[in-house]
């Protein structure tokens, strides 16, 4: 039996029936309900922060954008429905995305594989998206010099593959981009092929990025793999067409593998899904018929094709827990996530202010306080010099010092609910108070000096003002650290959940 027999009897073997998913399922469907419950449990509480303040709106904004995202969560989920019907369309047959640049040969190729296999006697049936609708495409793929397709296109080959050609993954016209989107979900398989005229442009990898994240095996193919050399033929030089020599080919396919491993594990995929390149020409082998399909390439393209079958049925086997896992991964986390790490930046940010804020707000209150209460220093000792009452000079002044640090706070800690100290008590020393200087006769009352009294109630009003700013600073701060541990935990939780799914991630592909 040739090589190209066993391929396609092999294809036709292909039993891609999908295991029990509904374990993976059931543990990917309770993670949802997690971290949905982690997203509202973990809510900032802004209890210690003024409502109008910038800062608790700061924090009203995650809180209202993570709810924004707890509720499109049951819609996003219904988006699934008609990429799950795609796959149970296709579901007993394997789904390779051929994808490359325009004059990467892609419906040259599918076009040459179809007539393989109508040679062998199978069915083969083109078909193209329009008006986002598959429809029938008995003419087979339109080929030339640009290959300018301009939908998504597909062949189905015998009963179990399915090759997709793409004109790029973000060129489909708005009518066919939802379910272009959706076959590329189905698909379980890369082919990526580039022209040996310039091969391996890693830049393409770029559009597959979302397909080769969701561990779809990647097959390198390298076509036009031919050159033009001068014959003789009866007494006349002329140029024929012929395939590149096996060293050419060589050098080409292990620098495509050196580039495209590199670009992988830039993108932190590794290089665990890249298979061995390999080179062909259509042209050769559609000129040379049986004789020329080694030397063409195609019996190395059938080995590793049939070789990438293996992954491409386990991948397909286990495709409804991949399809929830993408959308859980792309769909749900990752807006989470994005959501998430702006909102907290732009909180951090104000966060960040009110911290500098802070570190002069003592000071300043404690000066602003002080410049407003002395003034009013010798009103007060006037007003009580009489009785030499010194007990109520202090009681005014603390009155007057709690009255101005309030009004100051309001203005300086103004995002801030704080619950204002007690009346400072203005401790004087016991020899200081009112003092008589000259005594008058009888029913005129003496002169009362005060200047040793001004001078100490001066320096204990700063301290006073100073006392109760430590105080309401204080809050401030214990305010501020309330809101970064809530952030904080707000985002390790999270941190837990993705670590979570990464670990049933995990033993899906390891099952």
């Amino acid at each position: 039996m040739s090589v190209e027999s066993s391929f396609i009897k092999a294809v036709a073997d292909l039993n891609p029936a999908s295991q029990d998913m509904q374990p993976a399922i059931a543990k990917m469907e309770q993670w949802l309900v997690d971290l949905g419950q982690t997203t509202v449990s973990k809510a900032l509480t802004g209890t210690a922060l003024l409502e109008q303040g910038a800062l608790a709106q700061s924090a009203r904004n995650l809180n209202q954008q993570l709810q924004v995202q707890r509720e499109s969560w049951a819609d996003s989920w219904a988006s699934l429905a008609p990429a799950q019907e795609l796959a149970d369309r296709f579901r007993d047959r394997i789904m390779l995305l051929v994808f490359g640049s325009f004059n990467a040969g892609k419906s040259s190729l599918c076009n040459f594989l179809a007539d393989r296999f109508r040679q062998q006697g199978h069915s083969v049936d083109f078909f193209r998206l329009a008006d986002g609708q598959m429809q029938a495409m008995p003419e087979g793929f339109q080929e030339g010099a640009t290959e300018t397709t301009v939908a998504l296109q597909g062949v189905c080959l015998g009963d179990k593959l399915v090759l997709l050609d793409t004109p790029g993954l973000h060129s489909a016209n708005a009518h066919n981009a939802a379910l272009t989107q959706q076959f590329l979900e189905s698909t379980d398989a890369l082919l990526w092929l580039s022209s040996s005229s310039a091969p391996g442009q890693v830049q393409e990898l770029g559009d597959l990025l979302v397909e080769l994240r969701r561990n779809k095996p990647l097959l390198p193919i390298i076509t036009r793999s031919d050159r033009i050399e001068e014959d003789e033929i009866d007494d006349e030089i002329v140029k024929v067409l012929c395939n590149k020599s096996v060293e050419n080919r060589q050098l080409q396919e292990e620098d495509v593998m050196t580039r495209a491993a590199q670009a992988l594990n830039h993108w932190g995929l590794g290089s665990g899904l890249l298979k061995p390149a390999l080179s062909l020409s259509v042209h050769m082998a559609r000129s040379q018929q049986e004789e020329g399909l080694e030397q063409a390439g195609f019996e190395r393209l059938y080995v590793a094709v049939q070789n990438l079958l293996g992954p491409a049925l386990a991948y397909k086997q286990r495709k409804p827990a991949e399809l929830q896992l993408h959308h859980i991964e792309e769909v749900i986390l990752a807006p989470l996530m994005q959501t998430l790490d702006q909102a907290a930046a732009q909180l951090r940010q104000h966060l960040d202010e009110q911290r500098v804020l802070l570190e002069g707000a003592v000071q300043v209150l404690t000066e602003s306080t002080w410049r407003r209460v002395v003034p009013q220093l010798p009103d007060v000792l006037e007003k009580h010099a009489a009785q030499q009452d010194v007990a109520a000079v202090r009681a005014e002044l603390s009155q007057n010092i709690a009255k101005e640090v309030a009004e100051q706070s309001q203005v300086l800690l103004s995002a801030y609910q704080l619950t204002q100290p007690a009346l400072p008590s203005l401790n004087l020393p016991a020899h200081i108070g009112y003092e008589v200087f000259q005594e008058q006769g009888e029913g005129q009352a003496p002169l009362i000096d005060y200047n040793r009294l001004y001078m100490s109630l001066n320096d204990v009003v700063m301290n006073s003002a100073r006392e109760l700013a430590e105080q309401l600073v204080e809050q401030a701060e214990r305010s501020l650290e309330q809101v970064k541990q809530e952030l904080l935990q707000l985002q390790n939780a999270v941190s837990d959940q993705a670590q979570a799914l990464q670990t049933i991630k995990h033993q899906l592909h390891a099952a």
